[in-house]
């Protein structure tokens, strides 16, 4: 049998050999009827073939819905597929496996455009890549705001779980170790490894995480998601006995309801995971009281996350003075709201940062903090600038993963080459280290509350002693999520 064959629980896929390694592209991990849970894929009879990206979820991000996005060769509701490319050579026995979780606000995005070929290759890893629901089709909570228990909540969150199932059942036939997995992901992606971390079902999946840019604070409450999911509901005409009406309705009105939910919103969006009390912790606040799965954790987000958030049409998060206002006098205390906005100079700089910290990077951060009382940690953060967008929210992706192309090259800041190549590859190689030892070298020491060590990616790096500790001490481990119920 050709080594690009390889038989899995549910039959028979056939890869393609690429220079050093072997890639599968496509394979389905599960199936999930619309707006229910996932389950295991029927057996195929025969080599089914495994050489191009199974559909991206359906999917609309926007003010308009995009038909070529929803159903047709490349989008669709079947769409739970995953791909794995595994290196030749290298160290002997099975190889450590890192499971990427694509972002894209849990609205879009799919795990097709990320060719994982140079991290495999270069760090002597497995990868595999996975696709699940988003936005309407995976986030938003019918199963509540309709009583409708058949509804499980946070399906996307289940998909990604599924995919983690069929990592254990299936990665060893291709020359991975499942047990030596770690999750890897970055904004949506690294908010989904937050909650990974913090779901018993996910418990014993994975034994290592990386989150790049989010923690659990870019989520909604329970409140929320109902009041999102009814208006849902009142476009659609549904009601409790609409089930079946829901789950065969032309999937463009679903999309339409998404669109008009999120026109209504500011600084939110139309669906993200919610705080369930089921799979995941009931809030916020029982989620920073839990204890996050006991396995090392490399974190880090970028300076300026909010600046690609500025220049995006419409409003998905707060970044003006007086939402970021509004936000921390409506969670905190008085006195410590206004001990946050005090660190924080009344500029176009200190915006920046306030909206930054907010969002993303000190929710992050956080979560660090309290993971290093207990598990190993390490934590960095991207300074790399663009001319025009400083570091900002996604320009990491850009450095550490093979995108070509002179439009790329416009958003990087440049083409892929010197210094910023350089940049890249030091950052795949600590990602490669850390999922293949679970730790990362001598001259990158881990974080700890006493110390606070932080790596500061740029075209040169250092090392920092707890950098922005006055605006770090100011927030004292609280974050401040825009996903509360509206008033």
């Amino acid at each position: 049998m050709s080594d690009v064959i390889v038989q899995t629980t549910s039959g028979a896929v056939e890869g393609a050999r690429l220079p050093g390694l072997r890639r599968w592209l496509g394979i389905p991990y599960a199936r999930a009827p619309r707006f229910a849970a996932p389950v295991p894929v029927e057996s195929w009879p025969g080599v089914r073939p495994a050489t191009a990206f199974g559909k991206q979820c359906a999917q609309q991000m926007g003010g308009k819905v995009q038909a070529a996005q929803l159903d047709n060769a490349d989008y669709g509701e079947d769409c739970l597929h995953l791909n794995v490319w595994t290196p030749e050579g290298g160290a002997p026995g099975p190889k450590p496996v890192m499971v990427w979780i694509h972002g894209g606000a849990f609205m879009a995005g799919s795990a097709n455009p990320y060719d994982a070929s140079a991290l495999a290759a270069e760090g002597d890893i497995v990868v595999v890549s996975i696709n699940y629901r988003v936005g309407v089709l995976g986030f938003v909570n019918f199963g509540e705001a309709l009583g409708l228990p058949q509804i499980p909540s946070n399906l996307g969150l289940r998909d990604q779980i599924a995919a983690l199932e069929w990592v254990r059942d299936n990665i060893a036939a291709f020359g991975g170790d499942p047990a030596r997995v770690t999750i890897c992901g970055q904004s949506a992606g690294s908010m989904s490894v937050s909650l990974l971390m913090l779901a018993p079902s996910a418990c014993g999946l994975f034994h290592g995480a990386i989150m790049q840019s989010g923690a659990v604070s870019l989520i909604h409450d329970r409140e929320r998601s109902i009041q999102d999911a009814r208006r849902y509901a009142e476009l659609l005409d549904l009601d409790q006995g609409g089930l079946e009406r829901l789950r065969t309705m032309e999937l463009v009105k679903l999309f339409e309801a998404q669109v008009q939910v999120g026109k209504e919103l500011k600084n939110g969006i139309p669906a993200a995971p919610w705080f369930d009390g089921d799979l995941i912790p009931a809030s916020l606040e029982e989620a920073h009281g839990h204890d996050a799965a006991p396995v090392p954790l490399l974190a880090g987000a970028t300076r300026d996350e909010i600046v690609l958030f500025d220049l995006m049409p419409g409003a998905i998060l707060p970044s003006k003075w007086a939402d970021l206002e509004a936000l921390l006098f409506a969670q905190l205390p008085r006195d410590h709201a206004e001990r946050v906005l005090a660190a924080y100079p009344r500029t176009r700089k200190g915006r920046i940062a306030l909206a930054s910290d907010l969002t993303f990077l000190m929710p992050t951060r956080n979560f660090a903090e309290r993971h290093a009382r207990h598990q190993p940690t390490w934590f960095y953060r991207f300074d790399y600038s663009h001319p025009i967008a400083g570091a900002t929210h996604g320009l990491d992706l850009t450095l550490s993963w093979p995108f070509a192309g002179f439009k790329m090259a416009l958003v990087r800041g440049g083409p892929a080459s010197g210094r910023r190549k350089a940049l890249g590859e030091r950052m795949r190689s600590h990602v490669a280290q850390f999922v293949r030892t679970g730790a990362l070298g001598a001259d990158w020491p881990a974080y700890t509350p006493q110390t606070r060590k932080v790596q500061v990616y740029n075209l040169r790096d250092e090392l920092a002693d707890n950098p922005e500790a006055e605006r770090f001490t100011a927030w004292a481990g609280r974050d401040v999520s825009p996903g509360v119920a509206r008033g």
